[in-house]
């Protein structure tokens, strides 16, 4: 190969990558609800399956294999309404009280530090409604009022019904795009990409559901209003990898210093969830979503970067199963498979792979 034939190969696949994230881009109203429809076929498939042995019928098969989920997803979500709205009902007098606590807290500073000198007013003179409202009221308006999330969640049900409904043919079309010495592989990959779904929706379900139990009884121990509420919460943010259990800690935090009747229960919030975040970043999740999601941190980082910056929450929540998804294609072919093993979590173990 010519080295004017290497750049140009270079060339059109840079043109590719551009013009495909261009158009996720600008397409991503439309992209959205199909790709959470394909990854919640791929986790609801199984179950689908085990029901069909009993009702034959598929169309029931299918809509009692969403209620097996809906249901309990309707009982969480309506308990944590409850709470959300009379939290959004007391921000005024939150807002207040925690500028009370701020001042308490920079007091306290100033006794123990003196030379640090800081001024309560200057700091929350303008942010400190921002700090607390500011993540409440966004979510509220994403939750109650946001009339595209809810064409978006009935698109995404849509899409999943009619996937479950027409697998076989859109996998067996799939498969019939290659040649029939690579079908084979064809079927091993789509099987590999469905363990990998299966494994990181189940086991992140699992994760949260223990993360909303054990900040619900952390909470409530520490004396904190609404503990449900905000253990639940700091559970679904658990979706956004690495970010999502601080900032799960951080609301909690903030609002425990506006209302909290003792000075110790901000800090021992604050020293729970630090406790909470290694146990369940050392322990809960490798141990229940285990190495299917097999990408190293710095990729992992990236993708949340990249696909944040081209679809936002969605994106964010969408990172790490997609890229996981794009390593086991890429890892199918020669050409492709040494950034495969770049991208996967035994990069430092497979480091001699590069010098063959």
């Amino acid at each position: 190969m010519t080295k004017s034939t290497s750049l140009a190969n270079t060339a059109y696949l840079l043109f590719i990558i551009t013009t495909l994230g261009w158009l996720s881009y600008i397409g991503s109203s439309i992209l959205m609800p199909i790709l959470f429809a394909t990854l919640l076929a791929f986790f609801l498939s199984p179950i689908n399956r085990f029901i069909l042995r009993f009702v034959k019928l598929r169309t029931l098969s299918i809509i009692l294999s969403f209620l097996t989920i809906v249901i309990s997803l309707s009982i969480v979500a309506g308990l944590f309404s409850l709470q959300f709205m009379e939290i959004i009902e007391s921000l005024p007098s939150i807002s207040e009280n925690i500028k009370v606590g701020f001042d308490k807290a920079i007091d306290i500073i100033n006794d123990k530090i003196p030379f640090v000198n800081l001024d309560s007013k200057s700091i929350i003179k303008d942010n400190i409604s921002i700090v607390l409202e500011g993540p409440l009221n966004v979510l509220s308006q994403g939750v109650i009022s946001s009339t595209s999330v809810l064409v978006n969640i009935a698109l995404t049900f849509i899409y999943t019904f009619f996937i479950l409904f027409y697998r076989k043919s859109i996998r067996n079309f799939t498969i019939y795009q290659f040649e029939k010495s690579s079908r084979r592989g064809v079927k091993e990959t789509i099987h590999e990409i469905q363990e990998t779904v299966q494994s990181y929706i189940g086991g992140l379900g699992l994760v949260m559901i223990i993360l909303t139990i054990l900040n619900t009884i952390g909470l409530s121990i520490i004396g904190v209003k609404y503990a449900f509420f905000w253990g639940a919460l700091a559970g679904l943010l658990a979706v956004i990898p690495y970010i999502g259990t601080i900032l799960g800690g951080f609301l909690p935090f903030v609002y425990t210093l506006a209302t909290a009747d003792a000075s110790w229960q901000p800090i021992a919030v604050v020293v729970y969830y630090l406790i909470i975040q290694q146990i369940e970043g050392n322990l809960i999740t490798p141990k229940i979503v285990g190495d299917k999601v097999d990408i190293n941190p710095l990729f992992a980082i990236f993708s949340l970067i990249l696909f944040g910056s081209l679809w936002g929450v969605s994106g964010v929540i969408l990172a790490l199963p997609m890229i996981s998804i794009i390593r086991i294609i890429l890892d199918r072919f020669e050409s492709t498979h040494p950034i495969a093993l770049l991208m996967s979590s035994d990069i430092d173990s497979n480091r001699s792979e590069f010098v063959k």
